[in-house]
């Protein structure tokens, strides 16, 4: 049966725009910069292009609502500011299809702790302004790379502003962030003339809407440049890999991601411990009465260390070679001490013990190594480098204790702001994520437009980092504890050569070998020695020669470990030879 043409070229652009509509309509994975960023990390960033012509700009991936953006005013006269000059700058004023409106108000000498979606440990002035946004994608099931425009992208534009440290110092500020989302699909204000309102726009709900995402939401692990794991963002979606099971889903408020906090404490993935103990628990209570059965805390991305009680810290601290510095309101690793290096390179951690789901019998652990706490101060904060762990005393910018960027190194988070756990607000996600070895690029799963929970890998965390960190084996001497020769302290490529553990174990094997060989010589030997003893001449008896035909005596042999044996000689007598000495 045969179909006119004009019905199989209906059917055939008919299977086409349904292709393409499933292609689009996929997780879409954010490509990364090659650059890191400090002054506190360093961190990994994405890179956007901003407004026309575009001007690249490179941010820290987190948080909510509008996106913060620097202006080069930041650093006027003279401001010493590397860090931003190398992330790159928005120039409004250089941009033909930049837009503001008066109704947004402005930030002026002020906290910006108290706007939604802003920075909040800075002090300074900003704009809410309006441009196009190009940002470089890879179509999570097939891998082509593209750049999504999206219009009026809604930024927080910073033209002066300073951060503070705790004995006062300030620096400028040094990078902006990505906003991933909000409750909303866009920031609304009122405006008029010409419209009541205006919206501006933000990343996932534009890809949502656009009809390029499978729904308003992100997956997200921000990996760790130190320790060479990349960073994975998607948007509509997640890397699967990237989130090891259990996943505890829950619910967020307007700018901000809680959970509770049940516990923290110290232990060893594998091998003997670095310290005097094999695990402690109970460090997040320990010291502090007033403590009930769970705290509640924020997972932030936009600030930098974890905020916890002073007595927590100092729970934790007892087992760590640090200094605290009251100028910095941080821990100093003291890297001349033995301990530091044992710490930081084994396969010990600090674990963080949650709800799950919100459950009152359930709970999760994520484990974050030291090795993802051993980050870098770097100028502006302070002149040389030094190693600091990540730990600030009391609560954190936006008024609670916080785990920021340096936890979610070992973490993985997700939003999906519009599922159906409610009537209108979404949930959020957190799970362990893995470690080095990890591949960078896996198809993306895709989170639902009303999914409240996602399923996560069933990866092992352990062998994430297999061969990455120093496994220590026992001493004899004291129950101290001594690496294995058959890992490697810090990940990087393989070298090539034999390694110390391949030529102790060769040398051993020639050894044997060689003993081996010995031995057998000694035993043939020894073997023909006792057979030349039992020949007629030695035991008085020669049956080729004995004319009686009656055996003479037999020798009685002594115990040499074998048994007697004749050796054929033939007509000549031999005489027994001794054995040198």
């Amino acid at each position: 049966m045969s179909y006119p043409y004009f019905v199989v070229k209906q059917l055939l652009l008919i299977l086409v725009v349904a292709c393409v509509l499933a292609e689009q309509n996929n997780p879409q994975t954010v490509e990364w910069s090659s650059k890191s960023y400090g002054p506190d990390g360093p961190w990994q960033a994405v890179t956007v292009s901003i407004g026309s012509p575009p001007q690249t700009v490179d941010l820290l991936p987190g948080g909510s609502w509008m996106s913060n953006v620097l202006a080069p005013t930041v650093c006027a006269n003279g401001v010493a500011c590397d860090v931003a000059k190398l992330a790159g700058f928005y120039n409004p004023l250089t941009s033909s299809t930049t837009f503001d409106i008066g109704q947004t108000g402005d930030i002026s000498n002020a906290s910006m702790a108290n706007t939604v979606g802003a920075l909040p440990s800075l002090y300074g002035s900003a704009n809410w302004m309006f441009d196009n946004i190009s940002i470089p994608l890879l179509n999570g099931v097939s891998g082509n790379a593209y750049n999504a425009l999206i219009l009026d992208f809604d930024m927080l534009v910073i033209s002066a502003a300073n951060e503070k440290l705790p004995d006062g110092t300030t620096y400028p500020v040094q990078i902006g962030k990505l906003g991933l989302g909000a409750p909303n699909a866009n920031q609304t204000w009122l405006h008029f003339p010409p419209n009541p309102n205006w919206n501006g726009t933000l990343l996932p709900s534009a890809l949502f809407e656009q009809g390029l995402a499978p729904s308003d939401s992100y997956g997200m692990h921000i990996g760790s440049a130190a320790m060479g794991i990349p960073g994975s963002l998607n948007i509509g979606g997640f890397d699967q890999s990237r989130a090891l099971e259990p996943v505890s889903s829950q619910a967020y408020i307007i700018d901000h991601l809680p959970i509770d906090l049940l516990d923290i404490g110290i232990g060893v993935a594998e091998g003997a411990s670095p310290f005097n103990f094999t695990s402690q628990s109970g460090l997040l209570a320990e010291g502090n009465s007033s403590m009930g059965v769970a705290t509640s805390v924020f997972v932030e991305a936009p600030v930098p260390y974890i905020y916890l009680p002073q007595s927590t810290c100092d729970a934790i601290t007892k087992y760590l070679p640090v200094t605290f510095q009251e100028k910095y309101g941080l821990y100093f690793w003291n890297t001349e001490d033995p301990d530091y290096k044992r710490i930081i390179s084994s396969p010990s951690f600090l674990s963080f013990t949650f709800r799950l789901s919100g459950s009152l019998s359930q709970n999760m652990t994520i484990n974050v190594p030291f090795s993802l706490l051993n980050l870098t101060l770097t100028a502006p904060i302070i002149s040389t480098p030094t190693q600091y762990l990540p730990l600030q005393p009391g609560q954190g910018p936006n008024g609670a204790y916080e785990l920021g960027r340096a936890f979610l190194q070992a973490a993985f988070i997700g939003v999906n702001w519009r599922s159906a756990i409610g009537s209108e607000n979404g949930v959020w996600f957190l799970a362990q994520a893995p470690g080095p070895n990890t591949p960078s690029e896996n198809p993306a799963t895709v989170i639902g437009a009303e999914d409240a929970t996602i399923v996560g890998s069933t990866n092992t965390w352990k062998d994430s980092w297999h061969g990455v960190w120093t496994v220590f084996e026992s001493s004899t001497t004291g129950g101290a504890a001594t690496p294995t020769s058959s890992t490697s302290p810090s990940p990087g490529p393989h070298k090539s050569g034999l390694s110390t553990g391949a030529i102790v174990g060769i040398v051993v094997g020639v050894l044997a070998l060689a003993l081996i060989i010995v031995l057998g010589g000694v035993f043939i030997y020894k073997r023909s020695h006792a057979a030349k003893e039992r020949s007629p001449e030695a035991s008085g008896m020669d049956n080729h020669n004995d004319m009686s035909g009656e055996p003479g005596p037999r020798e009685t042999y002594k115990s040499s470990g074998f048994g007697p044996s004749e050796l054929e000689t033939g007509n000549i007598p031999r005489k027994p030879i001794e054995m040198a000495g």
